[in-house]
């Protein structure tokens, strides 16, 4: 079993360095490892949960030290990434260019709606989540990036299940499905608190069982991810995620399968 979305201590909301995650997966016999901590971003934008500019080098020698230190276990070089146009020469030109990294994860953390930049967690009014399915759309289409990680996070603020969730999802997965681009179900939302719909029902904010369901039937591939934040959970959740694709046959993919 491999990992390939891992957070570090530098993106202030996580624990352990590159050294940790490498030594729990020689333990628990992976042969791929993923270091994907948030990326520093040129303008230093959002910097509350992700490591600055300045901490870039650092992070990049401490997977190299950990790659010389463990020549068993093959370490990929990656970052998880929000997208906006100006950033793209960033990306292109000094993360994917000058320092040879090996994957761009997408993700989005934080979305434009009429003027505004807001978090996930505010797509809570059908206008927002219209504005939250178009900035996914377009993340997808950048062809920047390797997979999207939880392309369902909107569940995080849109707490009920309808017509307005359903058209959401329609949009990421047809965007997706152009472009073959796999997404993430995610280990990290099966172990966040559950949070309470309009009828008072528990569900969890994400995976949401609805999304994989309209997924199921398309040509969209899975990649089943723990979203660690601390190195006991390099894998957790991932059987479980597992377990949710096949719920609903959808394939799961490992991308840097050899």
């Amino acid at each position: 079993m491999n990992n390939y979305h891992t957070h570090t201590k530098r993106c202030q909301h996580a624990e352990g360095s590159v050294m940790d995650y490498a030594l729990q997966a020689k333990k628990e016999k992976s042969s791929v490892l993923g270091m994907s901590d948030h990326t520093p971003l040129p303008d230093g934008r959002w910097p509350h949960m992700r490591m600055a500019l300045s901490e870039l080098e650092e992070y990049i020698a401490e997977i190299e030290a950990a790659a010389e230190a463990l020549p068993e276990l093959r370490i990929l070089k990656g970052v998880e990434c929000e997208w906006s146009p100006e950033y793209i020469g960033f990306y292109q030109e000094e993360l994917l260019g000058k320092h040879s990294f090996d994957y761009l994860i997408g993700a989005v953390h934080w979305f434009p709606h009429h003027g505004e930049w807001l978090y996930i967690g505010d797509a809570d009014t059908p206008p927002r989540l219209v504005s939250y399915a178009r900035h996914m759309a377009k993340t997808i289409e950048s062809g920047l990036f390797t997979f999207i990680a939880h392309p369902d996070g909107f569940g995080l603020g849109y707490n009920q299940w309808d017509e307005n969730a359903r058209a959401c999802s329609l949009d990421i997965i047809a965007s997706a499905e152009a472009c073959a681009l796999p997404l993430e179900i995610n280990g990290y939302g099966l172990r966040k608190k559950k949070v309470t719909s309009p009828t008072g029902a528990l569900r969890r904010p994400y995976p949401l069982d609805e999304f994989w369901q309209l997924a199921s039937g398309t040509k969209i591939q899975a990649v089943c991810n723990s979203d660690a934040h601390k190195p006991s959970d390099l894998f957790s959740s991932v059987d479980q995620a597992r377990a949710l694709a096949e719920e609903f046959s959808v394939p799961v993919i490992d991308p840097f399968e050899r």
